[in-house]
């Protein structure tokens, strides 16, 4: 995967230094640096000298041709859709599903819901759903955020795992039977009929526009 060097300033103490960057990142020729960039080893700066570390956002095209999922990540931005440089096989392109997130976090749900099979659509109207009742029962920590992170068996059942997020912590997951999803899925079908073009952001206002 072509690297590009670039100059980084340290915030704290000002040095200048050389940070390693990966403008895209396909799955299907090289899953060690996938791993790594999930990892959070790929984002992160530690300058040489006082030995602060921070993360060092910038544009990634992730792409996982087997599972057929390719993801802008596009920081500090707010477009709902996005043009970019044609980097896939035009054959290819029908059968992906293109996504652009524009937080880290978002970029990781995106990639473990599709490395898992799951449709994103679906699990955005579970997380509302889990969100919906946190607040019915006036639970004390109602996360800002939830986030997909595990599709999980044990000896008797399949749970989907969430993990949610307050005042930028994360906190215990939540697990939510499989039937759920599957229930939702099946009661919202009408959703997926509208068409997604392009490098689109899909999440639970999407879901709500296509439900009208």
């Amino acid at each position: 995967m072509e690297s590009i060097v670039k100059t980084i300033i340290c915030p704290k103490c000002g040095k200048k230094q050389n940070f390693i960057m990966y403008p895209s990142v396909n799955v299907s020729l090289d899953p060690d640096l996938a791993d790594k960039y999930l990892d959070g080893n790929l984002s992160i700066l530690t300058c040489e000298d006082c030995g602060f570390s921070g993360i060092v956002e910038y544009p990634i095209l992730y792409y996982d041709i087997e599972k057929k999922f390719s993801i802008f990540f596009s920081p500090d931005k707010t477009d709902h859709e996005a043009k970019i440089p044609d980097v896939l096989p035009v054959h290819l392109l029908p059968g992906m599903c293109l996504r652009l997130v524009h937080s880290s976090d978002d970029l990781r749900e995106k990639i473990f819901i599709f490395r898992d099979l799951l449709d994103d659509r679906v699990v955005e109207i579970v997380k509302d759903s889990i969100l919906r009742e946190m607040n019915v029962r006036h639970e004390a920590k109602i996360p800002d955020y939830l986030y997909y992170a595990q599709d999980m068996f044990d000896c008797e059942n399949r749970f989907l795992i969430f993990v949610p997020k307050k005042d930028e912590k994360y906190l215990g997951p939540i697990k939510i039977p499989f039937g759920t999803y599957e229930k939702i899925k099946m009661l919202m079908r009408g959703i997926w009929d509208r068409p997604i073009e392009g490098y689109t952001v899909v999440d639970k206002h999407w879901v709500q526009s296509a439900a009208k």
